[in-house]
């Protein structure tokens, strides 16, 4: 018997026997609290595209929305029912890019995905194309192409959406980055920031505030949303040698993860209040790429996706978010996948939702933990 089969039948048996319960108590109120709470996904192993496959869950965790690469280049969104594992729609955005990054309104209205230049709008209910919009050009010198972009965050109000974009590039030379923010009202850019560093990875913004802190080949930097215009306000010290381009805040916005680019498994704790580093931790042994940080709603853990490169399985690990320490019984091993492109963190707080390729097939794979 697979993993996936193995772990669908055991959370298959826990939810019958939950329900028998909850019959035989005939508790209403209990029954009414469980409506309204967010569902966990079934387990299964979907086959989404070809490659690049990188997942969104609605806020009532009912639909995972992927995007993802088909075999003729063109870049897609799915959306997948968590309960049947049913792609139930399917919206093609053009020709790939560069690379896709998606990112859901709070309110689950409004799926937003970047692609090199491209900014998609999609319209959740319809899963249809509301927009498709430009980025601003990039200020460079003659001759020079625009940089790379490498992901999105939403302000915690929903009002402003980040967008990161490493620096004009030419032989041997490369530009500043910058951090532009969107609008989602107005559907428009208004203002960017210069970022002192040619590459940035995907920004985070800080819960409770309007600030953004993005990861960079220079060390993690934070912009201030707090004077008349954004503005740079600190540059992180401790964490350029570690280039910790992947981030994560605790929901409370009090830590905030670094995840370190290199494969060395080094990862830093940020104190975002006096933008320093509070402690190192080793996440994973040296040559582990660690991706996609999620951290969970109460911030007990920190969840990432680990290829865990040469060798034949990948892997979410679990970390305790205030020693770094492994906590394995809360993370998933022996994946379906080869390799990991993208993992989401389901509403219910017990649900993996699991982007990555095995062979010429991009999978999600839903995982209970």
């Amino acid at each position: 018997m697979s993993r996936t089969t193995t772990r669908r039948t055991a959370a298959t048996a826990a939810a019958t026997a939950a329900a028998t319960l909850l019959v035989l108590s005939g508790a209403t109120a209990a029954t009414a609290a469980a409506a309204a709470a967010p569902l966990s996904g079934a387990e299964a192993t979907v086959a989404v595209g070809a490659r690049g496959a990188v997942p969104v869950v609605s806020p009532d965790g009912g639909t995972a929305y992927v995007a993802v690469t088909e075999a003729d280049n063109t870049s897609t969104v799915k959306a997948v029912d968590t309960q049947s594992g049913a792609v139930t729609a399917r919206l093609a955005l053009g020709t790939l890019q560069w690379g896709a990054h998606p990112a859901l309104s709070p309110d689950g209205s409004r799926l937003y995905v970047l692609d090199g230049q491209r900014l998609s709008v999609v319209d959740t209910a319809t899963l249809t194309l509301r927009a498709t919009l430009t980025l601003p050009d990039q200020p460079r010198p003659a001759g020079w192409a625009a940089g790379s972009t490498s992901g999105l965050a939403f302000s915690p109000d929903g009002s402003t959406l980040y967008v990161s974009q490493s620096g004009p590039t030419a032989y041997r030379q490369n530009g500043q980055s910058r951090i532009l923010a969107f609008a989602t009202a107005q559907q428009a850019f208004t203002t960017s920031v210069q970022i002192p560093a040619p590459y940035v990875g995907a920004p985070a913004a800080r819960p409770g505030t309007a600030d953004v802190y993005v990861g960079t080949s220079q060390g993690v930097v934070h912009v201030s949303a707090a004077a008349t215009a954004p503005a740079v306000a600190a540059t992180v010290r401790g964490t350029a040698t570690n280039l910790d381009y992947n981030l994560a805040f605790t929901p409370d916005g009090k830590r905030l993860f670094g995840l370190a680019e290199l494969g060395t498994g080094a990862s830093t704790i940020i104190d975002p209040a006096t933008d320093t580093v509070t402690s190192t931790f080793q996440a994973a042994g040296s040559g582990d790429t660690l991706e996609n940080p999620q951290v969970s709603a109460d911030g007990t853990r920190l969840y990432l996706a680990d290829s865990n490169y040469g060798t034949t399985t990948a892997s979410v690990l679990a970390l305790d978010t205030a020693t770094g320490a492994p906590v394995p019984a809360d993370g998933a091993g022996d994946l379906d996948e080869d390799s990991l492109t993208g993992l989401a963190l389901g509403p219910d707080g017990h649900t993996f939702y699991v982007g990555g390729t095995v062979g010429q097939t991009a999978n999600l794979q839903i995982v209970a933990h």
